[in-house]
């Protein structure tokens, strides 16, 4: 009897053994499954965070880069001209024999083209590189492009819609992410550049609380929202609401201070850049105390850039 019960204390204890391992193993699938959700949430959000900031930038023509290559066709002749002494001795002597000699050759050169000097032209390209900053920039806005880009990014964005579903995103905020951007489209088709600069600061504002559900990188968050307060500032600049740029601007710095004072989250390869960064934010101020757009511009493209590379 005694041996029995051992045998049945045995097999219930490889039971359970057997049953924790299997829960085990199904929550940490469903785990990892979460971790790559997540993982590709921030993909896609960073992604369309992207593309927000080059239509920003399409809106004024800012380049990141300070050269652009540019591409002319040009045109190559070769002139080429053939003189017969044979044919014109012919001639002469043809004419001490009549006219049927002129006549012939004539007819010959006729066959051959009507033209002693054959052009052949070929295409060469030429590529130089064109400077391009704000101060020598166009003005005019490539609406088309920007149709083009806003356009693209409805695919991406049903894929980051899907997957902010599975994290703690509240479906509110996705929902009103989503109409936000068929407003940005109406504005862009409209060719309205005020209200597609409202439309972008709207959407932009989203971004920063997408992010802090899908990572625990603090320095990821405090980028972003850092970059959330100077886009708006930015998205005023059409209407010149120079105190409201002020306060923005203002609002941006204070965030970037939790980045240049947090020891922990600070590494020493980006420590550098990190004050960089702080400074030049700063310095935009100047720009709104002296009211002038063009040195904003300067000032905001050196800064985002800046803050790219952190």
């Amino acid at each position: 009897m005694q041996k029995y019960k051992k045998i049945a204390y045995i097999a219930l204890i490889l039971l359970i053994i057997i049953c924790v391992f299997f829960i085990y193993k199904v929550f940490a699938k469903n785990g990892q499954k979460d971790n790559d959700t997540i993982a590709k949430s921030l993909e896609d959000i960073k992604l369309l965070e992207g593309k927000f900031l080059n239509i920003f930038n399409e809106l004024n023509n800012i380049k990141f880069e300070n050269y652009q290559i540019s591409a002319n066709e040009i045109k190559k002749q070769n002139n080429s001209s053939k003189e017969s002494s044979e044919g014109q001795g012919e001639g002469s002597s043809s004419d001490s024999k009549g006219g049927s000699g002129n006549s012939e050759e004539s007819s010959k050169t006729e066959e051959s083209g009507g033209s002693q000097t054959k052009e052949d032209s070929s295409k060469n390209t030429e590529y130089s590189l064109k400077e391009q900053g704000i101060l020598t920039q166009d003005t005019e806005i490539n609406w088309k492009q920007i149709k083009n880009d806003v356009e693209n990014l409805y695919t991406p964005l049903y894929n980051m819609t899907l997957d902010l579903y599975q994290t703690n995103t509240k479906q509110q905020d996705i929902i009103n992410f989503n109409k936000e951007y068929d407003n940005l489209t109406k504005a862009v088709k409209n060719e309205d550049k005020e209200l597609t600069l409202y439309e972008l600061s709207t959407l932009y504002n989203y971004l920063p609380q997408f992010i802090a559900n899908c990572t625990e990188n603090t320095k990821e968050v405090i980028i972003s929202k850092t970059k959330d307060n100077i886009l708006k500032a930015y998205s005023l600049l059409e209407k010149e609401q120079w105190a409201t740029i002020a306060e923005n601007i203002n609002l941006a710095a204070q965030e970037f201070t939790k980045l240049v004072t947090d020891i922990n989250s600070n590494e020493k390869t980006n420590q550098y850049n990190i004050n960089k960064a702080y400074i030049m934010i700063n310095e935009m101020q100047n720009a709104v105390l002296l009211k002038d757009k063009q040195i904003f511009l300067i000032k905001y493209k050196n800064v985002i850039e800046e803050l790219e590379n952190i």
